[in-house]
């Protein structure tokens, strides 16, 4: 028997039929039935079995040319059951090697049958009862959660029940777990946390937003987690600090299949620059680019990124190496994939509102992406009920939570004069957005401060009290000139105060009927430099042209650098430990209104 003639189990029947058929030649079809052979006897020295519906002879000479292969062949197939004398429906022989024929019979009628099969008194065995299934892997996905936990329970209802009906599936995040909900923020995310750990979440990629609750917590929350937080773009420079190094990517063997996630997150996070110290960010498709080799380490690679969807795309332009890009931060909803330079890219929207799914299936040689939707929460009716229960149970936790004590004040932080000056709460509102982000000036309108906080114990409650909406600090890159205008348009029509500050103190002149004369707007005590660039924080509200504020001819940095929320709390703990207390005179001299010279 020549060697090779008989089939390796590590060679699939498709390779080695086109192995076998390559420059052969075809003799015409002869029907009839192999029991019926009277020509000439050749002896077998070698079978290969292609597929269930062909095999491959190897004869002791050379094949006769134009011998029809019903009168040299008796062929008999023995299964459990039955003996089959299949019907032949065609032959070739082999250009490079004549002594080699390959028969075809009738199509697939070997299907699922395992038996022997007798050429010429020489017997083979076969087994096609279990032909190779492609691989097919489930891939569900949220971004952006943003501390909303109410609808995870609908969201892993029905992640399980469809992977129930699933050979193989993954659970993945794209960033932003934290900030957003009192529930999660007040417990330096610990609640979210443990529902994803229930859900069975296996990666997320890093969030700008895991790290708004300082590095200590961005280690216990990772320590507490059960599943990969991942980024390749993201360097500790300095060993001392909590955050240890993240993975940069994982690979997860799925019944014998490589399937790699790989992470990028935001370069650089728009969070606190505490969160962030001791840490370098760097550029998406550079980073990628040393990690091409997982390409041959995996069948299946995954980008998982929080970088935004515009990012994704650039990302997908220049590295053609991802089966799919899995986007966050932008808070995109795509309801269709993106295809980009043969890449497809998606993404959930954004605060647990969708959830996105579809399949990767990978036949040994390629990966296909198919069925890909976004699923609506609020369509769902069935819920994972021990994941509820955790969810009501922080809910009613929460109410006890916001009556945690987190400051205290003597002079009380008041906002009635809002409208003809400063106030105090104004004043260490804008002081916390200053800090937060590290910026030059701070601006807020008075429309969105709800509430005073009187003196004495101020509690997380009160917080959430002053600051109802969940607004995010918006970063803007802005000119002297235009930092004037937008002071400007501050002015009420009925001649009144719309913007609290900080970083900066303006003058309006007013004539008799309230109208703006001119203004005076200062910077470190001197006029604002018209040319200069500077760097401004405000709300997302103002910055989206909410009150009707343009921002237009400044350049966004960062379209949310956190919540306003978190920032109340963290200038509120650093008050408390530098001075004790929270404590603001009710007009500072930040906004005055005067009458204009005739």
């Amino acid at each position: 028997m020549r060697a090779g003639m008989i089939k390796s189990k590590s060679i699939s029947a498709a390779v080695l039929a086109a192995v076998m058929f390559a420059g052969a030649s075809t003799a015409a079809a002869a029907p009839g039935n192999s029991g019926n052979a009277n020509g000439p006897k050749l002896d077998v020295e070698g079978f290969t079995d292609v597929d269930s519906s062909s095999f491959t002879i190897d004869f002791d000479r050379t094949y006769p040319q134009g011998l029809d292969v019903n009168r040299t062949l008796d062929v008999e197939v023995t299964t459990e059951d039955d003996v089959i004398e299949p019907e032949f429906t065609d032959y070739e022989v082999h250009k490079d090697d004549r002594s080699q024929v390959t028969v075809t019979h009738a199509e697939d009628d070997l299907d699922g049958l395992t038996g022997s099969i007798t050429v010429n008194g020489e017997s083979f065995d076969f087994d096609y009862s279990s032909e190779e299934e492609p691989f097919v892997l489930d891939i569900f996905h949220t971004n952006d959660i943003h501390g909303k936990i109410d609808p995870l329970g609908k969201i892993s209802a029905f992640i399980n029940e469809e992977a129930e009906q699933a050979d193989n599936h993954l659970f993945l995040d794209a960033g932003d777990i934290f900030s957003g909900n009192a529930v999660v923020d007040l417990q330096d995310g610990e609640p979210m946390v443990d529902l994803l750990n229930e859900m069975n979440l296996d990666a997320m990629a890093i969030g700008n937003h895991e790290f708004d609750y300082g590095q200590e917590a961005f280690a216990a929350r990772e320590e507490q987690a059960e599943f990969d937080w991942l980024s390749a773009n993201t360097e500790v420079v300095d060993s001392s600090i909590p955050i240890a190094q993240p993975q940069p990517y994982e690979i997860y063997d799925i019944d014998g299949v490589e399937v790699g996630v790989f992470s990028l997150t935001q370069a650089p996070p728009s969070t606190r620059p505490s969160g962030i110290e001791g840490m370098e960010f760097h550029d998406y498709v550079e980073t990628a680019e040393q990690y091409e080799y997982l390409e041959e380490e995996t069948d299946i690679l995954i980008a998982l990124t929080h970088i935004g969807n515009s990012a994704d795309q650039h990302l997908a332009e220049n590295v053609d190496f991802f089966d799919v890009i899995i986007g966050g931060h932008s808070h995109t909803r795509l309801f269709e994939e993106q295809m980009v330079n043969g890449t497809p890219v998606v993404q959930a929207g954004s605060d647990s509102l969708f959830v996105g799914h579809f399949n990767l299936e990978f036949d040994g040689e390629e990966v296909s992406f198919n069925d890909y939707y976004l699923q609506e929460t609020d369509e769902l009716t069935e819920v994972n009920e021990d994941v509820q229960e955790m969810i009501d149970s922080y809910n009613e936790e929460a109410e006890e939570v916001l009556q945690e004590v987190i400051g205290e004040t003597n002079t009380g932080l008041y906002r009635d004069a809002r409208y003809e000056r400063d106030t105090s709460l104004g004043n260490f509102w804008t002081d916390a957005m200053r800090e937060q982000v590290g910026a030059d000036i701070a601006i807020t309108n008075n429309g969105g401060i709800r509430a005073n906080i009187e003196p004495g114990e101020i509690t997380a409650a009160d917080i959430y009290t002053v600051e109802p909406f969940g607004n995010a600090l918006t970063e803007i890159n802005i000119s002297g000139a235009d930092m004037i205008d937008v002071i400007e348009m501050g002015l009420r029509d009925d001649g009144g105060v719309d913007l609290q500050v900080s970083g900066l103190e303006y003058v309006y002149y007013l004539n008799e009927e309230g109208e703006l004369v001119d203004s005076d707007v200062t910077f470190d005590g001197e006029a604002i430099d018209e040319d200069e660039t500077y760097h401004l924080v405000t709300n997302n509200f103002m910055a989206e042209g909410g009150s009707g504020y343009d921002f237009s001819a400044g350049e966004i940095i960062y379209e949310d650098a956190g919540q306003i929320t978190n920032a109340l709390f963290t200038y509120a703990d650093e008050l408390m430990d530098s001075e004790g207390a929270i404590d603001y005179e009710d007009g500072e001299g930040r906004i005055t209104i005067e009458e204009a010279e005739e």
